[in-house]
């Protein structure tokens, strides 16, 4: 085999696995977000039964889930567009973008 079908062969491999690293890197991601989503969820729902310093207290764990989510988010979104995917609409309706709860 010549010198040339090797590089070839050799830059097809590591261009292989880096789109795997890639694919994988984004499920990661997703699946975090997709975790902080339903944890925010269930930290909303708690904090409308809550009053007093417990509320105080569910609402600055609620700010962190939802600050850990926006960010996590973002992750997603740039790790998307590194491989070449830029149009978020249908990110938005699968991961929807955390809002700002309540001050």
């Amino acid at each position: 085999m010549s010198r040339p079908a090797r590089s070839e062969e050799s830059l097809a491999r590591v261009e292989s696995e880096l789109r795997g690293e890639q694919a994988a890197a984004l499920r990661r991601i997703g699946e975090r977000l997709a975790e902080l989503l339903e944890e925010l969820s269930r930290c909303r729902a708690r904090l409308a039964d809550l009053s007093g310093e417990t509320r105080v207290q569910e609402r600055e764990a609620t700010r962190a889930v939802e600050a850990e989510a926006r960010l996590f988010r973002w992750y997603l979104e740039v790790q998307r567009e590194s491989v070449g995917l830029r149009d978020h609409r249908r990110l938005d309706e699968v991961y929807p973008r955390p809002e700002r709860a309540e001050r």
